[in-house]
C-alpha cells in the first residue's frame, strides 16, 4: 500500500532534513498509567530481564512472538522517537518496536490494526518513520491483525508458551539432560518422551517449554496444541 515508484524517496529527501537517534534504546514510555493506547499491557519478557509496556491487544499478541522467537536476540518496545523535518517543520513519530536478529540484522516494527491504515493520521505517522527509516538505511515493517493472528493455534500455544517458562518448576540438570537426550532429529510427541522418560507430565512439558524457548529444539506449535500430542524434534 505504502510502496512507490523507485525515486519516490530520493524526491521528498530533497525538502526533507532526518535527525537521527543514538542506536542504544530504552522504551520511551513506561507509565502504564497514561492514557496512550487500550487495553494496556504490563508483562515481564525473560529475554530482557524486565517489564514490558504494551498499549494493545494487538501489540500484545505481536510481543509473544517476538518474546519467543529464538532468531531475536533483542529489542525494544516504543525505543524512539523518528524525527524529521519537512518544508521547515518537525514532525515525529514513535516506532512500536524494535527487533534485532542472530545475524546481526535491525528492523523497526509499527503494529496497526488494518481499518486504521486508512486514517490520514497512520497515514502521516507511517510516511515519517519510512523516510526516517530510508534515511538511516534501516527496515521498516508494518504488522497487522492479517499477519499477527494468521493462525490462531500458534498464538494460543504461545500464550501457555510463555506462561510455562514464566514458572519454571526448577527440574534438575540430570531430568532435563534426560529429556533432551530422548529427543532427536525425527518428531516425537509430548506423550512418546513421557513413555520413555517416566517423567510427570507436568514437569516433562514445562521443561519442553523452556527448551523450545531458548531454541534449542522445535515444536509444531503452528499445527497442534500444546499438549501430550504435540511433536518436538532437533
Amino acid at each position: 500500500m505504502y510502496n512507490k515508484e523507485k525515486n519516490f524517496h530520493t524526491k521528498i529527501f530533497q525538502k526533507i532534513k532526518i535527525i537521527g537517534v543514538s542506536n542504544l534504546y530504552e522504551p520511551l514510555i513506561t507509565d502504564s498509567s497514561k492514557k496512550y493506547g487500550n487495553n494496556r499491557w504490563l508483562t515481564y519478557s525473560n529475554k530482557l530481564k524486565r517489564d514490558v509496556y504494551l498499549f494493545s491487544d494487538l501489540e500484545y499478541e505481536h510481543w509473544l512472538q517476538i518474546e519467543t522467537n529464538s532468531d531475536i536476540t533483542d529489542y525494544c518496545e516504543q525505543p524512539l522517537k523518528m524525527e524529521i523535518i519537512k518544508d521547515n517543520k518537525l514532525q515525529s513519530s514513535i516506532i512500536d518496536m524494535w527487533v534485532k536478529y542472530k545475524n546481526g540484522e535491525e528492523a523497526f516494527i509499527e503494529i496497526k490494526y488494518s481499518k486504521d491504515l486508512l486514517k490520514d493520521s497512520v497515514k502521516k505517522q507511517i510516511y515519517i518513520q519510512r523516510v526516517w527509516c530510508e534515511a538511516n538505511q534501516k527496515s521498516h515493517l508494518v504488522k497487522t491483525e492479517e499477519e499477527i493472528r494468521l493462525n490462531p493455534i500458534k498464538l494460543s500455544n504461545l500464550k501457555l508458551l510463555i506462561k510455562e517458562v514464566k514458572n519454571p518448576l526448577n527440574s534438575n540438570y540430570e531430568t532435563i539432560k534426560l529429556i533432551n537426550n530422548h529427543i532427536n532429529e525425527e518428531p516425537k510427541t509430548i506423550q512418546q518422551l513421557y513413555l520413555e522418560t517416566k517423567i510427570d507430565l507436568p514437569e516433562l512439558l514445562n521443561v519442553v517449554c523452556i527448551l523450545i524457548y531458548n531454541g534449542h529444539i522445535k515444536g509444531n506449535l503452528s499445527f497442534k496444541h500444546l499438549g501430550k500430542f504435540l511433536e518436538v524434534w532437533k
